[in-house]
Order: C-alpha cells, then sequence, then structure tokens
C-alpha cells in the first residue's frame, strides 16, 4: 500500500469538515473503507474519500486554497521529500492567506527580513524549481506558486516599519534571457528595509539599456542577479562594454544568483561583490 496515496483518519476529518469519531463511526459502519497499517491504524485511499464525498456531499471546497484530497495527498508528498512542508504545500496551492501568515508570523518572532527571505523564502521557491525541472510538479503550479508568493511579498512589504531614510539610490534587475523575477524583488525589499531607494527594473533586462538608466540616475550600487545564463559569450561581450561604460562612475556592482556560483562564469563577470544571500546584500549595503 502506497502511503502517499493514502490518508489518515485526522486528514480525512479534515478534508470532509467532521470529527476523527465520525470518521471512525462511519468507518466501523461500512461506510467508508480503509485499510490497516501494520500497526492496525487506519487508511484511506484518495479514491475512496472522493466517492463519499460525492455521495454525501461533504468537504466540498468553498473557495480556492481551500483543502482538498488532491492537496492533502501533495502535502503527503511535501512532507515525504522537504522540511518545510506548509510554507511550500500553501505556495503550490496557491494559498496566499496561508502564506502570508507564516511570513509575518515569522517577522513578528523576531526572524529578520533577510532570513525570512534566505531560510523560508528562497529554499521552498528553490524545491519548486526543482520539482517541476523533475516533472513532479506542473509549469502550471510552478507559475501559481511564483505568482502567490510576489502577490505575498508585496503584502508583507507593506507591513513592514518605514525604515529611517538615506539619499542612497540603488538599482535592481536580472539579466538579459533570465525571466526570474523573484530574486530582483527579494534584492529591493532587502536594499529598502536599509533605508535605500530602489528602482528595480526586473527580470530580463539588456545590460545596455541599464547603461543608460546608471549614466542618467547614477545609484551607488547596482544589483544584478541571474539565476541562468543561456548565452555566456555574448552575455559577458555586453557585461564587459557596460562595465567600461560605467568605468568613471563610483557606482558599486553586485553579482548574485546562482549562475555567478561558479568560479569560471566569475572570472568572465569581474565585479567588486559576489553574493548568495540576501543577508549579504543587506551587509554590504550597510558598510557603504
Amino acid at each position: 500500500m502506497s502511503k502517499l496515496k493514502c490518508l489518515t483518519t485526522k486528514e480525512v476529518a479534515r478534508l470532509c469538515r467532521i470529527s476523527d469519531a465520525s470518521v471512525k463511526r462511519w468507518e466501523n459502519a461500512g461506510l467508508l473503507k480503509s485499510e490497516r497499517t501494520s500497526g492496525g491504524h487506519r487508511r484511506f485511499r484518495m479514491e475512496e474519500i472522493l466517492r463519499f464525498q460525492r455521495e454525501q456531499g461533504l468537504g466540498l471546497k468553498q473557495s480556492h486554497g481551500d483543502e482538498s484530497v488532491k492537496m492533502a495527498i501533495m502535502r503527503q508528498y511535501v512532507n515525504k521529500y522537504f522540511s518545510s512542508s506548509e510554507f511550500f504545500h500553501s505556495l503550490v496551492a496557491g494559498c496566499e492567506e496561508s502564506v502570508i501568515n507564516i511570513l509575518i508570523n515569522a517577522h513578528r518572532d523576531s526572524k529578520s527580513l533577510t532570513e525570512i527571505f534566505d531560510e523560508i523564502v528562497c529554499p521552498a521557491m528553490r524545491q519548486i524549481g526543482e520539482f517541476w525541472f523533475k516533472g513532479d510538479i506542473s509549469i502550471t503550479q510552478e507559475h501559481l506558486a511564483t505568482r502567490t508568493i510576489s502577490n505575498a511579498l508585496y503584502k508583507l512589504r507593506h507591513t513592514l516599519p518605514v525604515p529611517t531614510m538615506t539619499d542612497r539610490l540603488a538599482m535592481c534587475c536580472a539579466v538579459e534571457g533570465d525571466f526570474h523575477e523573484l530574486p530582483t524583488h527579494l534584492a529591493q525589499m532587502t536594499i529598502e528595509n536599509e533605508g535605500w531607494e530602489v528602482m528595480n527594473f526586473g527580470a530580463n533586462t539588456p545590460l545596455y539599456s541599464l547603461a543608460e538608466e546608471v549614466l542618467q540616475h547614477t545609484p551607488h550600487i547596482i544589483c544584478i542577479s541571474a539565476t541562468i545564463i543561456n548565452d555566456v559569450e555574448r552575455l559577458s561581450r555586453d557585461y564587459k562594454s557596460f562595465t567600461e561604460q560605467l568605468s568613471k562612475s563610483k557606482t558599486l556592482i553586485i553579482l548574485g544568483g546562482r549562475a555567478f556560483k561558479d568560479e569560471q562564469i566569475r572570472q568572465r563577470f569581474p565585479a567588486k561583490f559576489y553574493v548568495q544571500s540576501f543577508a549579504e546584500t543587506a551587509e554590504i549595503t550597510r558598510s557603504l
């Protein structure tokens, strides 16, 4: 019997919105079929719960993001492979309110903004990307999770205390060909939390366009993210031209993201700072 295809008595009770005792009574009366583990515990197949729900009209979803059999099965899968199961499950299910509650509660429990990003948000989204790559979740689920975390971060941003503002300006973007928006949003929130103003150009930003903005606004730092680099040769040429245009500027370049973990890539994209966490980004920002 596959554990991932069966639910416990407590999970069935939650899905049907009734007590554990009611589930046991239905099972004893033969209305709901179960199987037993070697330890004698009841386990209910997904197909059996779906049949029973349809016949009895129990536990029907009231709105998107409510519990469902499918999402309960997904949670079991997540519990097996990922430690932050509640947050991960809420992202995949598109439960925006649950996601924002987890983030806000973490902040109220004295977690810093960068700890929330580095320890909660990034590991979950990285795992979602890996699950999608392996085919364990669909592209639509990955898109739903990305949209959910983006909306939740927007709400979190408006609950944060307003920092003492400085006169410093930063710019954020992801390199051309990289369509990951999330790192730029996290960088923006990290730097804004230090009292800086931030211009965020988002994903897929050509460096020649970024150079125009830098020369016009003269920011103190530029944060460039790269999760993937599709054409290293072309981008490295663009980056060389970009840095040459900025050679007379005092603007500091910070490169971050998975692509810049590779030492060979770093050699092609020289910069004063390489970061692999938002805590590092905040520390550099505070030091300037």
